[in-house]
């Protein structure tokens, strides 16, 4: 048996159970989730698009004050204490969202203390677990396992969007946490029960020495853009296709697409990071999905199919590229 078929038939439970994590947590179940709340609590309050919107942007910023101390919490207690922990808050946060809900800044808040307290739920924990277990197909692993967000990215659209529609946003939010519920349970056995020889035994480097690394701020740079356009895409991808005429079963059926994309481009920037140098799998990748935002942005609802494809690629090699690219700091430290 080959070393890299060894691996996987050592740790498929971590790999099965980490892509399940990643899929019910905060990057699969909220972020695309947001835009399909956006207008019917809108047309309910009588907010405006942009104060909306502004959930999007309180949860990001929440998840990226928690990236440090989530880190570090892991390092302390392990990565699978800190995922089950987290979803249960964002199951009990899902909760609050359809019960609690009754102005806009209750929904800020509600959204501020989620984000905050769920961010342990990103695939962070995860990916620290098969970073530890994989050695000679690290990128694929990753690649695998990170294709939870692309699962979370193609049933929520298409199922949500028609339920939200006929049942309301309040109970999109429970059937949300209903999810998580009803997955945690077999997440955790999957990974608990899987070898667990080395899969801590990668240390975090101390975060001053990487924020003093110019290169580690370049590319923190370029994430931080590139997460600002995928996010408002993602976000207003439904609400933009429902403008244009569209029915929200059709929107959501569209929408579904960035999940076939984001699976695929997890498999594809997994494949190709374990060949080809990281920087020009990016420039690469990048270079077509802006291409094709340009042409859905001149096009309309014509390109629709085409734009969620591109946002789904952009998801799968931005998210993966995240994960791997540190090496890249040592680099170019020594080029």
């Amino acid at each position: 048996m080959s070393a890299v078929a060894s691996e996987f038939g050592r740790s498929w439970r971590l790999v099965a159970g980490s892509s399940l994590g990643i899929a019910i947590g905060v990057s699969s179940l909220y972020f695309y989730s947001l835009g399909i709340f956006v207008k019917p609590m809108a047309a309910e309050f009588g907010w405006g698009r942009g104060a909306a919107s502004l959930g999007a942007l309180v949860g990001t910023a929440g998840a990226a004050l928690m990236a440090i101390p989530v880190g570090r919490l892991v390092d302390r207690v392990g990565s699978l204490k800190v995922a089950v922990g987290s979803l249960c808050v964002l199951a009990l946060g899902f909760v609050a969202l359809g019960a609690l809900t009754s102005s806009l800044p209750t929904f800020l808040a509600v959204t501020a203390v989620v984000s905050l307290l769920s961010a342990g739920s990103t695939p962070l924990p995860y990916t620290r677990l098969i970073v530890g277990a994989f050695q000679q197909q690290r990128g694929m692993a990753l690649g695998v396992t990170l294709a939870g967000t692309g699962v979370g990215a193609l049933g929520i659209p298409t199922l949500l969007t028609p339920f939200v529609s006929n049942h309301g946003w309040r109970n999109g939010y429970f059937v949300l946490a209903a999810v998580i519920a009803g997955c945690l349970p077999l997440m955790a056995w999957l990974i608990s029960s899987a070898p667990q020889d080395g899969v801590e035994r990668i240390a975090s480097p101390p975060s001053p020495e990487f924020v003093r690394n110019d290169t580690f701020r370049l590319l923190a740079l370029i994430f931080f853009l590139v997460s600002i356009a995928i996010l408002g895409g993602v976000v207003h991808f439904v609400p933009m296709l429902t403008d244009w005429g569209l029915s929200p079963a059709k929107a959501g059926a569209i929408a579904g697409l960035i999940g076939v994309t984001t699976i695929g481009g997890r498999l594809l920037v997994g494949a190709l990071l374990d060949r080809v140098p990281p920087l020009a799998v990016t420039a690469g990748v990048f270079l077509i999905v802006a291409g094709g935002l340009a042409t859905l942005d001149l096009g309309g609802s014509a390109y629709a199919i085409l734009g969620a494809l591109v946002l789904g690629l952009a998801i799968g090699a931005e998210n993966h590229e995240l994960h791997t690219d540190l090496p890249l700091i040592t680099f170019y430290d020594h080029h």
